[in-house]
C-alpha cells in the first residue's frame, strides 16, 4: 500500500486543480495560468484578470520558458508546459537599473578570464609537481574559487535588491536536487575530512512543480556554510515533507560550531558575520545567508534555524511546492527485502543508507558493530583500519565506502575480501543495487570489467570547441584531448558554423558571447543545415545563467546551458554525457 497516500494529512490531490492553477491563484503578485490554447484557466486575485478573459499578452507558441510584454510595458514569465499548463508571473520590475546591468557586464569580464585562471590550474594540478608546487597551485586554486564566490554573490545580491527574482515553474525531482547539490560540495567536504550525505524522505512525490535552480542555490549556499564551519563530523542535507504534509521542508544540518544565542538577530543581514573571526576564516562579506533569505521569502516560504554553541546547526526552509500532475505519491520499491545490514558509518552515511533501504519497503535492522554476528551485508567506511575491514569482509559480504579521489585503493580492498565499493556521496540507488549484487557476488566481476574498459586506449569522439578566447579554447582542448577526444577550434561562431558543416562532430561546445556571430545565431544556423549537423548535441557556455537566456537558448536550440567557470574535471563529464547519449540514439 502506498503509504504517502494513507497519510491523512498528505498533499492533496483530489481537488481537481493542477499545481500551476493553485499557484495562480494563491500568488500575492500578479500571476495567471494558462491552459494549452492560451486561456486564462485561474488567476490571483492581484491581477486584475478573471478565468476565461484573454491574457494581456499573445501567448508564445513555444513549449518553453519564455518572456511577454503587456501592452503597458509590463513583463511576464511564463514557464514551461507542464501537463498542458503554464503559469505567467508579472515582473515587479520591467528591467534592472543602470547600477545592476553594470554589475552584471562586469561581473561576466570578471569570469572569463577567471575561468582560464581556474581551469589552467586545475590542468597544472593534474601534473607531476614538487609538493611545493602543489602547494602553489592549491593555493592559487584556493584564491580564485573565492572570488568566484564572492563574485556571484555580489550579482545575485544585486539583482535581488533590484527586485529581479524571476522563477520558473517546472517539474522536478527532490532526490536529484539534493543529490546533486552534494556532488557539487562533496570534494570541499571530502578534502576538509567531513562525511557528507543527502537523503529524501520516502513518502515525498517524487516529481514536485517549482524552480529547481532557485532551490538548488538556497541548498548549495546552505550546505556550503555548513562545510566551511563544521571542523569535525559531517552534514547532512533532507527533503521531507513539511508540516502537517503540506509542501516540503529542505533542512541542512551540521555538527559544527553553532551558532551563538547574540547572532540569531542578524543572521539573515547583508554583510553580518556570527563572529568577528568569521570573515577571516570564510573568505565571503557575508552575503551567502541574505540572498538565502531573499530567495524564499520570494518563494513564499519559510527559513528557520535550531542552534546551540558547540552542537551544531540545522536550518529548515519550507517552500509551498505541490507534486507533478501523476506523480502524488512516492515511488516505492517492488523489492521485499528482508535484510540484517550492520553499517559502520559516519552518522550522515549511515543516515543515507538506512533511507536507502526504506525507499525499497525493505526490511533492515542496523547494529553497531558490538563484537562478531553473522548479517547479510555489511557496509563499512574505508577509513577504518585494514585489519577491522578485512575481519568484515571473511564474516560477511561487504562494500566499502570511499571518496572518489580513493578509487586507487580498490584493488587494495579486493584483496581484503571486500565484494564492492560505494562511492561518497552515496546514492540511494547505487545503495540497493550494490547490496543486491554483494549477495549475489557479482559485484566484483562488474568491477574487474569496469577497471579493463577503463584501461583501454579508445577514441572518444570528435568535438569542436568554439571559443574566442585563446585561454579557454586551450584550457578545453588539453582536457578533452587527454580523455582520447579528437578536437577542433574555431573562434567565432561564423566559423565554428563553416565548421560543423564540413565535420561530423558528437558535440559542439559554443561559447555565448564571439564575434562576428554569437553562440546563439550560430547554433540556430547550424540547426538549418543538411545531415546529422542539425541534430549534433550544442552545450553553450556561459559566464551568466538567466532565465531569459535559458529561454533564448533553448528557442535557438541548445541542448544544455552550462555556467563558466567549468574545470577539466566537468567538461570531460559533458562531453562524455552527449557524446554517450548520441551514440545510444543512433543505435
Amino acid at each position: 500500500m502506498n503509504k504517502a497516500a494513507s497519510k491523512p494529512n498528505a498533499v492533496p490531490q483530489t481537488t481537481g486543480e493542477s499545481a500551476l492553477v493553485e499557484l495562480a491563484k494563491k500568488w500575492s503578485a500578479p500571476a495567471i495560468a494558462l491552459d494549452a490554447a492560451g486561456r486564462v484557466i485561474a488567476a490571483s486575485s492581484q491581477s486584475g484578470i478573471t478565468t476565461g478573459m484573454s491574457p494581456p499578452f499573445r501567448p508564445p507558441e513555444a513549449p518553453g520558458p519564455a518572456l511577454a510584454k503587456d501592452a503597458t510595458g509590463r513583463q511576464w514569465r511564463l514557464s514551461q508546459l507542464v501537463g498542458g499548463e503554464r503559469i505567467a508571473i508579472a515582473d515587479a520590475n520591467t528591467g534592472l537599473d543602470a547600477e545592476t546591468r553594470f554589475t552584471a557586464a562586469v561581473s561576466h569580464e570578471i569570469r572569463t578570464p577567471l575561468n582560464g585562471i581556474l581551469g589552467m590550474t586545475a590542468l597544472l594540478e593534474e601534473g607531476e609537481l614538487s609538493p611545493a608546487q602543489k602547494e602553489y597551485a592549491s593555493a592559487i586554486r584556493s584564491s580564485g574559487a573565492r572570488l568566484l564566490d564572492l563574485l556571484n554573490n555580489i550579482l545575485d545580491y544585486s539583482r535581488i535588491e533590484a527586485g529581479d527574482v524571476p522563477l520558473e515553474y517546472a517539474p522536478f525531482s527532490p532526490a536529484d536536487l539534493v543529490q546533486g547539490v552534494a556532488e557539487l560540495l562533496a570534494p570541499r567536504a571530502h578534502a576538509a575530512g567531513l562525511d557528507l550525505a543527502a537523503v529524501v524522505e520516502p513518502e515525498l512525490a517524487t516529481q514536485l512543480v517549482g524552480d529547481a535552480g532557485r532551490l538548488r542555490q538556497i541548498l548549495f549556499n546552505l550546505a556550503g556554510n555548513a562545510v566551511k564551519f563544521t571542523e569535525s563530523g559531517g552534514i547532512l542535507i533532507s527533503a521531507r515533507r513539511g508540516r502537517n504534509g503540506e509542501g516540503v521542508a529542505f533542512v541542512v544540518c551540521d555538527t559544527g560550531r553553532g551558532i551563538p544565542d547574540e547572532a540569531r538577530e542578524r543572521l539573515f543581514e547583508a554583510f553580518s558575520q556570527t563572529r568577528a573571526d568569521d570573515s577571516t576564516r570564510d573568505g565571503g562579506v557575508g552575503l551567502g545567508l541574505a540572498i538565502v533569505a531573499q530567495l524564499v521569502r520570494a518563494m513564499k516560504g519559510r527559513i528557520t534555524v535550531q542552534s546551540q554553541p558547540g552542537q551544531g546547526a540545522a536550518f529548515r526552509v519550507d517552500i509551498p511546492l505541490f507534486p507533478a500532475v501523476g506523480h502524488g505519491g512516492a515511488r516505492r520499491g517492488d523489492a521485499d527485502l528482508d535484510l540484517d545490514i550492520l553499517l559502520d558509518l559516519p552518522p550522515a552515511s549511515r543516515v543515507a543508507c538506512a533511507m536507502a533501504a526504506a525507499s525499497q519497503d525493505a526490511r533492515v535492522y542496523v547494529r553497531r558493530p558490538t563484537g562478531p554476528r553473522k548479517v547479510d551485508v555489511t557496509i563499512a567506511d574505508a577509513a577504518l583500519p585494514p585489519a577491522q575491514i578485512t575481519a568484515m569482509a571473511r564474516a560477511n559480504p561487504t562494500l566499502v565506502v570511499l571518496r572518489p579521489e580513493d578509487r586507487s585503493r580498490i584493488p587494495q580492498f579486493r584483496e581484503m575480501g571486500c565484494a564492492g565499493y560505494l562511492i561518497r556521496p552515496l546514492r540511494a540507488q547505487s545503495i540497493i543495487e550494490r547490496v543486491g549484487l554483494a549477495m549475489s557476488g557479482e559485484v566484483v566481476e562488474a568491477e574487474d570489467e569496469l577497471v579493463e574498459a577503463a584501461a583501454r586506449p579508445r577514441d572518444a569522439g570528435r568535438v569542436l570547441i568554439a571559443d574566442d578566447n585563446a585561454v579557454n579554447t586551450l584550457l578545453a582542448s588539453r582536457a578533452l584531448t587527454s580523455a582520447g577526444f579528437r578536437v577542433d577550434t574555431a573562434g567565432t561562431g561564423a566559423e565554428a558554423l563553416e565548421r560543423a558543416g564540413e565535420v561530423e562532430y558528437d558535440v559542439i561546445f559554443m561559447d555565448i558571447r564571439m564575434p562576428v556571430m554569437d553562440g546563439l545565431e550560430a547554433t540556430r544556423r547550424i540547426r538549418r543545415l543538411p545531415g546529422s549537423a542539425s541534430t549534433t548535441p550544442i552545450v553553450a557556455i556561459t559566464a551568466d545563467i538567466n532565465p531569459e537566456l535559458e529561454g533564448r537558448a533553448e528557442a535557438a536550440g541548445i541542448n544544455q546551458l552550462a555556467a563558466k567557470p567549468i574545470d577539466p574535471l566537468q567538461l570531460r563529464k559533458l562531453a562524455e554525457l552527449w557524446t554517450g547519449s548520441r551514440a545510444q540514439a543512433a543505435e
